[in-house]
Formats: structure tokens, C-alpha cells, sequence
């Protein structure tokens, strides 16, 4: 299947629960975003991958005692997205996150 310029998606409906993974391969869903008026999976890069693109040297901010996710995510994103474009910046923190 074709896909959505700059997202990542597939261009198929999208019911969160439906699909496991409604992205192309090298994304995965990571919530949901509205576009164009509906509802559409927020495909971002695998965190995994993105583990083996961190430059040397480069720290990344680990998740403080009792930090909430989403205040831990503002924190690690604003952090690196001088280094790292945005998605990988998301899926960079969110491997930080998961790995906890």
C-alpha cells in the first residue's frame, strides 16, 4: 500500500484496537493524531531501531523517580530535538522510557 506523506501510515482505516500494527514496517503506532478531520494512527519510528542511531556520546536524559510518562517525555523530547528530528526524538525517549 501507498503511503501518507511524512506519517509512516498505512492509508487504510484505522480503529485503535483493530490492527496490531497499522504501520509500515520500521514504525509503530504510538497513540493516535487527528488529520484531515479523522482519526489516524501517530506512526513513529521503532524505538528499537532508533536505539542503534544514538550518537556516541550523547546522553539521553533517563526518567527521574516519580516523573510521570508524559512529563518525562516533554522533559526527554525538549532535551535531544536539537540533535534528533522529532519522531526519532519521540521514539528515542519513549525506548528510554520503556526501558525503566
Amino acid at each position: 500500500m501507498a503511503s501518507e506523506k511524512g506519517c509512516g501510515c498505512k492509508k487504510k482505516k484505522f480503529a485503535e484496537g483493530e490492527m496490531e500494527n497499522p504501520c509500515e514496517p520500521g514504525y509503530v503506532a504510538y497513540g493516535t493524531k487527528e488529520k484531515d478531520g479523522r482519526t489516524v494512527p501517530n506512526c513513529i519510528p521503532d524505538p528499537e531501531e532508533m536505539k542503534k542511531i544514538i550518537k556516541d556520546g550523547f546522553p539521553i536524559p533517563s526518567p527521574s523517580a516519580g516523573e510521570s510518562e508524559s512529563d518525562y517525555m516533554g522533559r526527554c523530547i525538549s532535551e535531544i530535538s536539537g540533535e534528533y528530528e522529532h519522531d526519532q526524538s519521540i521514539a528515542i525517549c519513549i525506548g528510554k522510557w520503556n526501558e525503566k
